[in-house]
This record gives structure tokens, C-alpha cells and sequence, in this order.
């Protein structure tokens, strides 16, 4: 499914004069994306038709009219999530970043490579949330080493326990319900009460990508190696119908790391996040 593309503004890049635009060609997106998918897995889990109508993508089109740089405002969510994420091309991306600053809303959360948000200054006050990792699950063997006795997979009948266990062990949490009816969240229970979970934040079989998210321990129960027991149950599930399986966590958070590398996560990428409000 391809669409249109409108001129968002015309810059200057470099040597030669390229286009940047508001696209909504899901071809030449996915193609751009898949140069590098574990950078790019939540954009490429967005391309799925449940994430899609919630889409506006922003690029840098050249002369061939393949896009050079991209970036992703979500709106699925109550506030909006930009995703600016590059390497070696933080230059461009950041003039695409700043060519697109008055399509953006005046209140939005932010995912961006080291040093973009400074391009934003002119119009937003950003609130840094700290430096984070991206990683990706590389060393797939490593799953068959951990016990995935108890776990269990849980459905949508279980949501109010699974929204308990989050307000009670992870009240900050960003949790769509919707995320249950992919059949892909994963529980232990306790005499009968749901004390660690582990899920997704996306999934998509179209896309073959998944990202992990909204995995918590009840603070009693921590410690106990559960969360390890869940997320290998949850890999070991998603393996069966996708290529790339990552994960976003906060640089700071060592134990969650730790846990990770186990299981076979390695870090692939590194960027910032930001509350970002119009002055």
C-alpha cells in the first residue's frame, strides 16, 4: 500500500538540493528501514496495519526519490511519540528534525539520537528522561539454557491482574491493553496471583518484528530469576513467527541489562529520551 507524498520543505543537504516530505509511501519507508532493523524495529512494528493509520513519517527524499533520512511521529497513544533515530547521518536527520518542527504538536514525547534534540530548541523546552539502549536478541542459543517452568501465557480475561500487578510494581508503565490480544504476554503466578509479566510493546508477524516491553516483577518476588524465566518464554514464542526481537532500556538500569545479556540481548544502539513542550 503506497500513498502520497506532500512537500513538508525544500532544503539544501550537502552538495545537491533534496526534498524533505510527508510520505506515507510504505514501501519506500519499509525499504529504508530495513537497512538497519534493530535500530529501526519500533518504526518497522509500525508499518503493520494495527499501528499504521497512527503513523506520519517525515523524510529526506533525493533525487531518486528514496528517502535518505527518516523520522516517525506516533499518535496512537494519548501523547504522541517522536522517533528520530540514525547513525552515521545525524547531520540530516537533524535538518529533517528541524524542517518538520512546525507539523509537530505542542506536546510530545521524544526518542532521539545523542545531540537532535538540540534542533528542536527554537520551538520546544525538552525534559531529558536519560540516556538509553537498544538491543537486540542476537545470541538466540543462550534462550535453551533457562528454565521456563510455571510460565504461562496469558489473554485479555486476565487484564485487570495484569493492571494491578503494573500499578503496584511499575505505576510509570506505558501499557496498551490492545498488546494482549496478540497472544504474546507471559506470566508466573504465585498461589494463584500474577507476580511477573512480560509482553510486547510491538509485534508483527507481516513485519516479522517484535519489541519487548511492559515486563515487571512484583517487589516481593524480585530476585528470583522470574523475569528471566518470562522473557525467555516470551522470545522463545516470538521466534516462531519473527526475524528481529528487541528491546529499549534505560541506560541506568543495570539489573534489567544484566538479565538481557543472559538471555542473549546485546546492545546495538544508544539514544536519549525527552518530554518536549512548545515555549
Amino acid at each position: 500500500m503506497n500513498g502520497p507524498r506532500e512537500s513538508v520543505a525544500s532544503l539544501t543537504y550537502d552538495s545537491g538540493v533534496n526534498q524533505v516530505v510527508e510520505t506515507s509511501d510504505r514501501a519506500a519507508i519499509e525499504r529504508f528501514l530495513r537497512r538497519d532493523p534493530f535500530l529501526h524495529l519500533y518504526e518497522l512494528g509500525d508499518l503493520d496495519p494495527f499501528f499504521w493509520p497512527h503513523t506520519r513519517w517525515f523524510g529526506w527524499m533525493d533525487e531518486a526519490n528514496e528517502l535518505q533520512a527518516l523520522a516517525l511521529l506516533y499518535t496512537g497513544t494519548d501523547l504522541p511519540v517522536l522517533l528520530g533515530l540514525g547513525r552515521d547521518d545525524e547531520g540530516m536527520l537533524g535538518d529533517l528534525i528541524e524542517a518538520a518542527t512546525s507539523h509537530l504538536p505542542a506536546e510530545f514525547y521524544a526518542h532521539l539520537s545523542p545531540g537532535l534534540a538540540q534542533r528542536l530548541a527554537h520551538r520546544f523546552t525538552a525534559t531529558g528522561h536519560g540516556l538509553h539502549l537498544k538491543m537486540a536478541l542476537q545470541r538466540k542459543e543462550l534462550l535453551s539454557d533457562i528454565d521456563m517452568h510455571g510460565v504461562t501465557r496469558l489473554t485479555p480475561s486476565e487484564l485487570c491482574e495484569i493492571l494491578a500487578l503494573y500499578e503496584h510494581s511499575y505505576p510509570n508503565n506505558w501499557f496498551d491493553p490492545r498488546m494482549l490480544e496478540t497472544g504474546e504476554y507471559f506470566g508466573l503466578k504465585h498461589h494463584n496471583e500474577l507476580v511477573c509479566v512480560a509482553g510486547v510493546h510491538v509485534y508483527s508477524r507481516a513485519f516479522r518484528v517484535a519489541a519487548l516491553g511492559n515486563v515487571a516483577t512484583h517487589p516481593a518476588h524480585r530476585g528470583q530469576g522470574l523475569a528471566r524465566r518470562a522473557v525467555a518464554a516470551l522470545c522463545a514464542s516470538l521466534l516462531e513467527h519473527v526475524d528481529f526481537v528487541g528491546l529499549n532500556v534505560h541506560a541506568d538500569n543495570r539489573a534489567a541489562i544484566a538479565c538481557y545479556e543472559r538471555l542473549g540481548f546485546v546492545e546495538v544502539a544508544q539514544y536519549e529520551e525527552f518530554m518536549l513542550r512548545e515555549r
